[in-house]
């Protein structure tokens, strides 16, 4: 008994040393993730921490005639009368191209914008010593030396200033606006994708809080659940074609339609609970008769999530959105190209590789007798699980990008670099989804062959279910890793320098073909000496994040759904 006792006891120090260890792991794992993300943060906020306006204009060469040097102040200097509100600004311009010389210009900046004056240096001096500018208008400093000049801030505000002239420390160099329902005196969206989104609202809190008044009154509408549907198709098809087919129209559109199937299942629950005899208004008994209900609700509250970006919400983000890249200036760069060609490589890859593997997954376990083949195709797998991302870049290069032989032709486009990192993506969700499988019970399958069920029954209708957490997990890990390589897509001809937006279907139908991804563009911008494009690269290292996150949870909301639907 002594020496049983002693065994338990050793075995669980063990067990207690290993599971501090894990917690211990798991929250250094986190420290770091956050000093990561702290880092890039002070990556993109360092250049808004000055004191002036400071810099040089390199000299101009032959592949830049006159180089320039970007400014432009947020608030006026000058109030409605024309008087100085604080300090002049005053900028001192100074090089030597054998003549020493210095140079001092004195900028007022007033409330009016689009005014703007640029100012030319040249060995004979400035244009000017004075000039007058608007708010929040850029304007440039253009020299033609060939010897580079500096320049310097004497006195008034900065250019990142509030009102008072102070430095405005909380500014990025990343901005962005977002507005409200309404911007500039008009709605974000039309009135029907607002009524939409509100009404989406209105029956997420109908079916997930008890309302026992609301739901007497919907209740009168039982026995016109047609109706209910057909009006939100109405509601759907009219939100379309007011809102031109725009993302916010499809969005409206989707809110109406979740609308309708919600509040007929309502209906439906209402319903069948009268018929039983049954107080409708009980919150507990009509969420269980609610026909999945918590796969409705799980629905419901991510369309209105990403809706709100959307629809009540205008968010700008000039560096996202609107701004391509600009070799010359950093800060007047953005990843518009790269943002929308990362969206489309992924989307491309999900519907690609997801459909395929999880089918071979389902065959190698389910279906597929354990043959030579099915050994070596599961052998094979395995070792392509692991091969360099590069070896798949070479693969689609020779089979999706190449004309001839077994090539596609489909030259180095979206469609393309999608297939590419689908296929990489395939091993990782085969493997993952065989071991979920795996996991379910045997003893679930031999319950459903006893009450009759096919094969394709007990697959589809109880053994798919249970390992689809499993599923979800593994396809999560694929597209976490293809999502930051870049690799695979230098070799299937990605460009680091792409000035239009990408077109996911050139390959086939024509076109331009050429485009870029995000980690080429972090790539592309860390290579360069200058300290501003590591800024600018941290700001796009950030958003890569911010995109793998919400993919990410996504993925994990249909993971947890499926685990509450297997232990409700």
């Amino acid at each position: 008994m002594k020496d049983i006792d002693r065994l338990k006891k050793r075995n669980r120090a063990r067990r207690d040393l290993m599971e501090r260890a894990g917690s211990t792991g798991l929250a250094l794992s986190g420290l770091i993730g956050l000093l990561f993300l702290t880092v890039l943060v002070w990556q993109i906020a360092k250049p808004t921490f000055i004191d002036g306006e400071s810099g040089q204009i390199e000299s101009a060469s032959e592949f830049i005639p006159v180089s320039d040097y970007i400014l432009k102040w947020d608030h006026p200097t000058v109030d409605d009368n024309g008087d100085l509100i604080g300090d002049a600004v005053v900028l001192e311009l100074s090089w030597n191209d054998g003549n020493p010389q210095t140079h001092e210009i004195t900028i007022t900046v007033t409330g009016e914008r689009g005014l703007s004056e640029d100012i030319i240096v040249d060995s004979s001096g400035v244009s000017t010593n004075a000039v007058e500018v608007g708010k929040k208008t850029k304007f440039y400093l253009l020299s033609s030396l060939e010897v580079p000049v500096e320049v310097k801030q004497l006195s008034g505000p900065v250019p990142a200033a509030d009102p008072t002239g102070a430095p405005a420390v909380g500014a990025f160099v990343i901005s962005g606006d977002v507005d409200v329902l309404m911007t500039d005196g008009t709605l974000v969206s039309t009135p029907l994708e607002i009524a939409a989104w509100i009404a989406l609202l209105g029956v997420i809190l109908l079916i997930s809080v008890p309302m026992p008044k609301i739901l007497g009154r919907i209740e009168r509408l039982g026995g016109k659940e047609r109706a209910v549907k057909y009006g939100a198709y109405a509601l759907a098809t009219t939100t379309l074609v007011v809102g031109t087919f725009t993302l916010d129209a499809w969005l409206g559109a989707l809110c109406w339609f979740m609308v309708g199937a919600i509040l007929v299942r309502l209906l439906e629950g209402l319903t069948r609970l009268r018929n039983q005899g049954r107080d409708p208004t009980q919150f507990d008994r009509l969420k269980h008769s609610i026909t999945n209900r918590e796969g409705l609700l799980m629905w419901a509250r991510m369309l209105f999530v990403f809706s709100a970006l959307f629809i009540p919400l205008a968010i700008n983000i000039p560096f996202l959105t609107e701004r391509y890249q600009d070799i010359f200036i950093p800060y007047a760069s953005g990843i518009r190209s790269a943002f929308f060609g990362t969206i489309w490589v992924m989307t491309i890859a999900m519907l690609v590789s997801m459909p395929i593997s999880i089918g071979a997954a389902i065959y190698l376990e389910e279906y597929a007798k354990p043959t030579r083949t099915t050994k070596l195709i599961q052998a094979l797998v395995t070792n392509l699980a692991g091969v360099p991302s590069i070896v798949f870049g070479m693969f689609g290069l020779a089979i999706f990008v190449k004309q001839g032989g077994v090539g596609l032709g489909l030259g180095p486009s979206i469609l393309a670099a999608g297939l590419t990192m689908g296929v990489m993506a395939m091993p990782i969700i085969v493997l993952a989804s065989q071991e979920a499988l795996r996991s379910v019970p045997r003893s679930l399958r031999e319950s459903a062959y006893g009450v009759g069920c096919t094969q394709w029954q007990v697959t589809r209708d109880h053994v798919l279910p249970s390992a689809m957490p499993g599923i979800m997990t593994g396809s999560i890990l694929a597209m976490s890793r293809i999502m930051g390589e870049a690799a695979p897509l230098v070799v299937v001809g990605a460009a680091a320098l792409v000035l239009f937006d990408p077109e996911p279907l050139a390959g086939l139908t024509g076109g331009n073909v050429n485009f870029t991804v995000i980690p080429i563009q972090i790539y592309f911008w860390t290579s360069e000496p200058e300290h501003a494009w590591h800024s600018m690269a941290a700001a796009a290292s950030i958003t890569l994040i911010v995109l793998l996150a919400a993919m990410n949870s996504v993925a994990i909301i249909l993971r947890e759904h499926f685990r509450r639907r297997l232990n409700p």
